[in-house]
């Protein structure tokens, strides 16, 4: 062996255990170093109607305020009895129920690593990036063949239940939550709204749609006191784009309780406007806090 090479696998060496030990704990680091001195958080407040959160108090989704919405008109949207109360309740205990003996850990990224959360997924399959991931982990080339049939198990199990009268067991179809925020979005739209689908064609010849959304069981108190900024994108805000998210609460801690304790099942929403790559660096390190708010017992669909 040459000094040549061997100072190159050296070298190598080096680089790997940079790559696998510190990376995560260097990025982190470097953005907090950024945030600290050219930070300045107060700049990337928005204000007037580009931090409002829109209220729709009839529980509709209408199409002036979903085109404010994607277009960064606005922050976010809050539509009040979106999905009926009473069946939201029974539906919300349900999944609690579930959740006991059928539910999945949903694991946050740390400056420690992949941690378990106070968050638990219930359905027939996992979040996406979780199945890819996992495929990639196992050397699995089958086009993610696992989460597709599991979305179609989902919505055929999810729009079927069942309850028990003095005959015994009645199966009845039940407006899923999620298929109303799908409907309504077609509907509204002007369009229309629809999953998205495989890229390729797989054996079944056609191309399987994605699942929208999976239920969560958030229980409290949670490990972190503050609870977590939750962010679904990565990226500065957009005129023709963006990735958007929709939260159906089911259940949240009882109304009865202390403002103080009731206050620890809230969401609640900054209008941070970022929208360049620059500004993304100025807040990154806001994006590696995490858990969910504290709650009692909260179940969104999402």
């Amino acid at each position: 062996m040459t000094y040549q090479n061997r100072s190159h696998i050296i070298r190598q060496h080096r680089r790997t255990f940079m790559t696998y030990q510190n990376r995560s704990v260097e990025i982190q680091n470097f953005f907090r170093h950024i945030e600290e001195n050219y930070g300045n958080l107060s700049e990337l407040i928005d204000k007037g109607l580009a931090a409002e959160t829109i209220v729709a108090e009839d529980g509709i989704l209408h199409p002036q305020h979903l085109t404010r919405l994607f277009q960064h008109d606005a922050t976010a949207l809050h539509v009040k009895g979106f999905y009926h109360k009473a069946s939201a309740l029974k539906l919300g205990e349900e999944l609690i129920k579930e959740s006991i003996h059928h539910s999945n850990n949903w694991k946050v990224s740390t400056p420690r690593g992949l941690e378990s959360s106070d968050v638990a997924t219930l359905g027939k399959h996992s979040p996406y990036n979780v199945a890819v991931a996992r495929d990639q982990h196992n050397n699995n080339s089958n086009g993610n063949e696992g989460y597709f049939e599991g979305v179609q198990q989902e919505f055929i199990s999810r729009r079927k239940s069942s309850t028990y009268n003095k005959d015994g067991k009645v199966n009845y179809y039940q407006l899923w939550p999620l298929d109303k925020l799908r409907l309504e979005l077609e509907e509204s739209w002007s369009s229309g709204a629809g999953l998205a689908r495989e890229e390729t064609k797989q054996q079944h010849g056609y191309t399987r749609p994605f699942g929208g959304g999976l239920p969560r069981i958030m229980r409290g108190p949670t490990r972190w006191k503050r609870g977590f900024i939750h962010v679904d994108e990565l990226g500065p805000l957009d005129k023709n784009r963006g990735l958007f998210s929709a939260n159906i609460y089911l259940n949240m801690p009882p109304e009865n309780e202390s403002d103080e304790k009731r206050d620890e099942g809230g969401l609640y929403i900054w209008p941070l406007g970022v929208r360049s790559r620059l500004d993304w660096y100025r807040v990154s390190v806001l994006f590696y806090v995490s858990l969910y708010m504290d709650t009692s017992f909260e179940v969104a669909y999402i």
